[in-house]
């Protein structure tokens, strides 16, 4: 590996104190005979059947390469991922389960692809619903739909978005914020700041311990609901400015209002030169009533333009990201 690169290994854990005295042999011997630097961000999300924080402890204790936290209560995953990226140091960002259901020497075919120069190393898990496998009809229907849906609203085609290992250049991660369950949508988030997205295959093998902590019909219904906020982030979050509020709204507003103006001139017209009463039409209404809501609409993208315009200037954030620069 030329000027070698330090990969910030991510594990997000809960309940998983078995398969976490599993990390000494099959993840941290893995990760020592690679050809580079690495650290690896365990956090522990409010674990409350076992004794998850005092397995990563010990390991933390144990190994100068093995950093731990622990959360104060259960925030979700998301939060988990948001803690240890806060606190990466890497070039390259891979997160991993704390279940290893993935083999850990998938770590470096995932940071040979990013060396590549991709910006965003997917994973898709192979032979995951083999009959042999149980409960596989039950987590493979929910697995599907969400991924379909995933990929109609986002554009981003990936054939597994629940995989845990991804692999990200750092400037995708210092871009992010994971909030909620963003981190089901990575990938179709990171698109906003690049194209370079690949996907490599894996293989799967059973957990050991526990149980997932997704894989049910509820989980669907919950992607559903989040569809919607990725949708308006993948609108509008650094976005041309022609798919600003402003623009969104006031098109829209102004096409309302255009439509509202003509039957208004048309019941107007009908009033003076064929002196019918239109004051209780519903057209005539109507038309006032799409006047004054187009209005209303053309106010709210200019709010929404001004909100943004603070938002940018008060976080010091651009509304452009430079991946690379010579």
């Amino acid at each position: 590996m030329k000027n070698k690169k330090t990969v910030s290994v991510v594990i997000p854990c809960y309940n998983e104190e078995k398969n976490i005295e599993r990390f000494p042999k099959e993840l941290i011997e893995k990760l020592d005979a690679f050809n580079f630097d690495y650290e690896i961000l365990a956090v522990d999300d409010g674990s409350n059947k076992d004794d998850t924080w005092r397995a990563l402890k010990k390991l933390s204790e144990k190994h100068n390469k093995f950093k731990a936290f622990k959360h104060s209560r259960n925030y979700g995953m998301g939060a988990a991922y948001q803690t240890a990226f806060d606190e990466a140091i890497g070039d390259y960002i891979v997160t991993f389960s704390s279940d290893l259901e993935t083999p850990a020497e998938y770590i470096k075919e995932v940071v040979d692809k990013l060396e590549e120069g991709n910006d965003l190393v997917n994973t898709y898990r192979t032979g995951r619903w083999q009959e042999s496998k149980k409960g596989s009809l039950v987590r493979r229907i929910p697995s599907n739909i969400a991924n379909g849906l995933i990929e109609k609203v986002s554009g981003v085609k990936v054939n597994d978005t629940g995989s845990g290992v991804k692999g990200f250049r750092r400037f995708i991660i210092d871009n992010l914020r994971i909030y909620g369950d963003m981190h089901r949508f990575l990938p179709a988030y990171s698109s906003l700041y690049t194209t370079k997205i690949v996907e490599i295959p894996v293989d799967y093998q059973e957990r050991k311990y526990g149980t997932p902590a997704y894989g049910s019909l509820k989980r669907t219904f919950s992607v559903i609901l989040d569809l919607f906020s990725m949708k308006f982030m993948l609108s509008f979050a650094t976005k041309p400015f022609s798919m600003m509020p402003g623009r969104l709204f006031g098109t829209t507003g102004i096409f309302t209002f255009l439509l509202g103006s003509l039957i208004t001139l048309y019941m107007i017209f009908i009033k003076f030169v064929f002196g019918q009463s239109i004051g209780d039409r519903p057209m005539f209404i109507g038309g006032l009533m799409l006047l004054m809501f187009g209005v209303q609409l053309i106010m709210t993208g200019l709010l929404g333009e001004l909100m943004m315009r603070i938002y940018f200037e008060s976080s010091g954030k651009k509304p452009y990201i430079v991946s690379e620069k010579s």
